[in-house]
């Protein structure tokens, strides 16, 4: 009886140490190892990585080609660097900023760039294109002499060919569709680009756009020579 007893403890012990045995991993998102396996490195979650991530390569700015090494007209800036206003006029007219020399120009147009249309207005609080052609070659070219209505203003100028145009010559246009009859004015920039008080606003137009194109009528030169 007392071998019996002894026996049982010894199997109690058993039992006890199997239950208290630290519990097997979850296996329900590992990779299961191959049957029969013999391997006992252990087995990680797939697709996971340990290794910190990459930081992707900065993006390279593009060069500012001919810009980057122009220098500035304005007195106030030396040769230290580039004009703001050079710039950023080189930029709307897609010309090389060299070429912008002409201060009282791209002062007179940044004071002006973006003020409303308004058919009959001559100021900042709205003004229609004729003035505002008027009031820019008056104020940059000294010439004070121009007519007010664009149709006169044509009248009143040399007629030049759009392959001489040049900085402060005029352009002129159709809008009515018919009878060809000057209807709108600006003023030639650079590179085919014109400064002009359009329905949208002072803005600068080319004159390759298909609008622009189809209703141009002749330049006219009202500087002297």
């Amino acid at each position: 009886m007392k071998n019996q007893f002894i026996l049982l403890l010894v199997l109690f012990n058993l039992s006890a140490c199997e239950v208290f045995r630290p519990a097997g991993r979850n296996t329900d998102n590992l990779s299961a190892a191959p049957a029969g396996s013999t391997d006992v490195h252990p087995w990680f979650i797939q697709d996971i990585s340990t290794e910190s991530p990459v930081s992707p390569s900065p993006v390279k700015e593009a060069p500012l080609n001919h810009l980057s090494a122009a220098k500035t007209t304005n007195p106030n800036l030396g040769n230290e660097g580039i004009d703001p206003l050079q710039f950023k006029y080189a930029i709307l007219t897609n010309s090389p900023v060299e070429e912008l020399n002409n201060q009282r120009l791209l002062v007179f147009m940044d004071q002006w760039y973006g003020v409303p249309y308004h058919y009959g207005g001559n100021s900042k609080d709205g003004i229609d294109c004729s003035a505002f052609a008027c009031q820019l070659i008056a104020d940059v070219y000294n010439v004070n002499q121009l007519p007010r209505m664009s149709a006169d203003q044509y009248k009143a100028t040399r007629r030049i060919p759009k392959k001489d145009l040049r900085e402060g010559d005029l352009v002129f246009f159709h809008t009515l569709g018919k009878g060809h009859k000057v209807t709108h004015v600006g003023v030639y920039l650079y590179n085919n680009r014109f400064v002009h008080a359009s329905i949208a606003g002072v803005q600068i137009s080319d004159l390759a756009e298909g609008y622009y194109r189809q209703h141009y009528i002749g330049a006219g030169r009202v500087i002297a020579e």
